[in-house]
């Protein structure tokens, strides 16, 4: 038989694609895009509401509700703890072997591949869609970066140019300032030196002499040194591919052959979207990428994305270029997995082709496919099983009529319906309802209010509640699981039903979570399958607080060991109860040999863990395991010999501290007397120092007021004397006066009568003529 060609591969593929579940358009695709909008609360197509104005528009959300309650239990069983997996050696010489692998799987899944995200969007996938989906494959795509670096000296330099993933692409250099800052300062302060040191010289110091031409040597080395330079470096950096990825692959992407599951199909296929890019970036010729037309029938249009999309991007769908840049040119293709005999000998082998449009870019036979799901409700013999999305959504419609029925009775009972005899009303002011507005009528019964049936609100919210009961038997999730049942946190309902009704509630959950389980070891064995063939040199990574060397070459068959997962299963504070109680087991087993330290130190790490640590290790010491363990019997006699030293150690203690607390006591009491003691004559001396000291001041102040008061005595006669003086001379002084004025006044007096006879005697004259 001849060898396939490309063309009769393409072929093979295409009708693949056609038969397999959840391609365009069948069965499942429209099942999975009604669980979308029933989700989003969307009020479409079964849930669109009656094309009459004024109805009510509401959609209930049981189907949202109740995926958004079970995740985080979910979330917290896988994700809750430090592990997701535990790898238990199945022989003796593995025990430290799978130590390693347990904690670098994790490492791996939590701190390279940001598990936790991830496994949130592959359990919800699951619990509305069906099934979640997670592809691990061992990447081998080279990573192209640009960088750029500032002021970088030569030592750095040198350092960028000896890493062998970068290429230096641009180089700039211009001289340090700061160096040639110190260079200046460095030759200022010499040449001062110099003057100095020459000036010396001169006065004949033969030693100044001597200082003025090493100082003279330091200067032409330092003018003779070049200036430090600074250099900023563009540069390309290139990671070579090799790593584990790990991806939640959407729903409306994957497709299966009808009648198997993902190891047993004739044919898998993950449909993706990347840009020309990236498909040349993964390896594949540049030439064939750019020979890709455009096309649409690879999932473009694919209503389950669209359906997803439209909720914040109502232009969903429209996935045509609009980058004027051809590498940015987006372009659907699948990546299938089939059983093909291409060799034409007969037999099938598992093929790997990628194919982009009608163009083959790649075709390689491989050993698996790199596809691991899981789905919360099976149905045997079916590989897609029951959404709990499936479960809510019939009850969601019902609860949605029942909702729109109350509103809308609301509605008319608060706006009415009238009636009104035609050209007997106005109409303008029957329809203006305001209060107190006027409707002029012609007529008594022109206008009234039409007679309705008005619902029983009561028997409509019993409806509404029984609808919620069929959501919680037909999901398994119920109130009483979240915590917040009216009756039961106002007690109407006792205790012991409470916790039964939420346990049987958990066990629903439980049941979930062991479907998801299978798909989490799945996953881990994928993931150590890989890293055992792909991964070609050791790795050093700090695991659990530790540095540990790790080469995944050594652990050459991944079927030594049992994969536990759901570490993080059940309520926190019951598992630390347990592990307390296991404790005490635990001490109990090591007194009749069937527990040791080690079984001691484990639960003592674990407990640590569950109360909120990092590491128990840093609490807790591990013991040597090659330490000798006494049998019970010696244990047990020894016991009883120490019990016995350490009580006859505890009297003799005892009376030791007796003796010593009684001559502790009588010292402290010669103590407190002496103490008492001098006290007394302490306070005797302070009295007796106050009393001299008050009797001294007493003193003075009778001398001080004595002087004062002789001192006012003769400043009083002195004022009495000043007064006196100051009296005789005012009286000389007025006598005087007193003198020179009658003086004055007889002169005057005198004065006048010589005038007078004058006087006369000229009127006597002039008579007499």
């Amino acid at each position: 038989m001849a060898k396939m060609t490309d063309d009769e591969l393409i072929s093979i593929i295409d009708d693949e694609m056609r038969q397999a579940l959840g391609f365009d358009g069948d069965k499942l695709s429209e099942m999975r895009r009604k669980a979308m909008y029933y989700y989003l609360g969307e009020a479409t197509e079964d849930l669109a509401p009656p094309s009459i104005p004024g109805r009510s528009h509401v959609v209930s959300t049981d189907v949202r509700n109740t995926i958004e309650a079970m995740l985080p239990q979910l979330m917290v069983t896988f994700t809750g703890g430090d592990s997701v997996v535990e790898c238990e050696p199945t022989k003796e010489e593995d025990e430290k072997k799978s130590s390693d692998v347990t904690k670098y799987l994790n490492y791996l899944f939590f701190k390279k591949n940001k598990g936790r995200s991830k496994v949130y969007t592959w359990l919800k996938d699951g619990l509305q869609s069906k099934r979640g989906f997670f592809k691990v494959w061992w990447d081998t795509t080279d990573q192209e970066t640009r960088e750029e670096y500032k002021g970088q000296d030569s030592v750095c330099l040198a350092m960028l140019m000896d890493d062998p993933e970068i290429e230096i692409i641009e180089q700039t250099s211009y001289p340090d300032e700061d160096d040639a800052k110190q260079r200046a300062k460095a030759l200022e302060e010499l040449t001062a030196k110099m003057g100095q040191a020459q000036q010396a010289a001169a006065q004949g110091n033969p030693q100044a002499q001597q200082a003025a031409m090493q100082i003279q040597a330091q200067i032409e080395q330092i003018n003779a040194t070049p200036p430090a330079m600074l250099y900023d470096v563009a540069c390309k950096r290139v990671k070579k591919g090799g790593k584990l990825c790990l991806e939640v692959v959407p729903p409306e992407q994957f497709l299966i052959s009808p009648n198997g599951d993902i190891e047993t199909a004739r044919f898998v296929g993950h449909r993706f979207r990347k840009t020309a890019s990236e498909l040349i970036s993964m390896g594949f010729s540049k030439d064939k990428i750019d020979s890709i037309g455009s096309d649409d029938s690879n999932g473009e249009f694919n209503m389950e994305r669209i359906e997803r999309e439209q909720y914040e991007n109502y232009q969903a769908g429209n996935d045509q270029d609009t980058s004027s840049d051809g590498s940015q040119r987006i372009m659907w293709g699948v990546e299938a997995y089939l059983w093909v005999d291409s060799d034409g000998d007969g037999i099938a082998e598992l093929h790997k082709i990628t194919k982009v449009g009608s163009t083959l870019l790649d075709d390689e036979i491989t050993d698996a496919r790199p596809f691991c799901s899981w789905c919360p409700v099976p149905i045997p013999h079916l590989f897609y099983g029951m959404s709990i999305a499936d479960l809510a959504m019939p009850s969601q419609l019902a609860n949605t009529v029942v909702e729109r029925a109350i509103r809308d009775n609301l509605y008319l009972e608060v706006n009415g319906r009238y009636f009104a005899v035609e050209n007997q009303v106005n109409l303008d002011d029957l329809l203006s309802s305001r209060p107190g507005g006027v409707v002029r009528i012609k007529n008594a019964g022109a206008v009234g209010r039409l007679d309705q049936g008005k619902g029983n609100i009561a028997e409509a919210m019993q409806l509404l509640e029984f609808g919620k009961q069929k959501v919680e038997d037909s999901t398994g999730w119920s109130r009483q699981s979240q915590g917040n049942d009216p009756d039961q946190l106002f007690g109407s309902e006792t205790a012991t039903k409470t916790r039964i009704v939420a346990n049987k509630a958990d066990m629903r959950t439980e049941l979930v979570a062991v479907q998801a389980a299978e798909g989490f070891e799945e996953l881990f064995r994928m993931m150590l399958k890989l890293i055992c063939q792909n991964q070609k040199k050791s790795e050093r990574v700090k695991l659990d607080g530790e540095w540990i060397d790790i080469d995944p070459r050594e652990w050459t068959n991944q079927f030594d060991f049992t994969i536990n997962v759901g570490l993080g299963m059940g309520d926190k504070d019951q598992k630390i109860q347990r592990l307390m109680q296991l404790q005490n087991a635990q001490a109990q087993g090591m007194q009749i040999g069937i527990a040791n330290p080690t079984n001691m130190y484990e639960s003592s790490v674990e407990l640590a863990k569950n109360m909120g640590f990092k590491s128990g290790s840093r609490f807790f010491t591990k013991p040597d395991p090659n330490a000798k363990m006494p049998n019970p019997g010696e244990a047990e006699a020894q016991g009883k010999m120490q019990m016995e030293q350490a009580k006859i150690q505890a009297n003799g203690q005892i009376k030791q501290m007796e003796l010593q607390h009684q001559g502790q006591m009588k010292q402290l009491e010669l103590q407190q007397e002496a103490q008492l003691e001098a006290l007394r004559a302490r306070m005797q001396a302070e009295v007796d120092r106050n009393r001299q000291a008050s009797e001294a001041e007493q003193q003075t102040l009778k001398i001080q007021q004595e002087a004062q008061l002789a001192q006012m005595e003769a400043m009083f006669d002195d004022q009495k004397h000043q007064r006196e003086d100051m009296f005789n001379r005012w009286k000389a002084e007025l006598e005087a006066a007193t003198k020179i004025e009658v003086a004055n006044i007889s002169s005057k007096a005198k004065l006048n009568d010589a005038a007078t006879a004058t006087a006369t005697a000229e009127i006597a004259s002039e008579v007499q003529q």
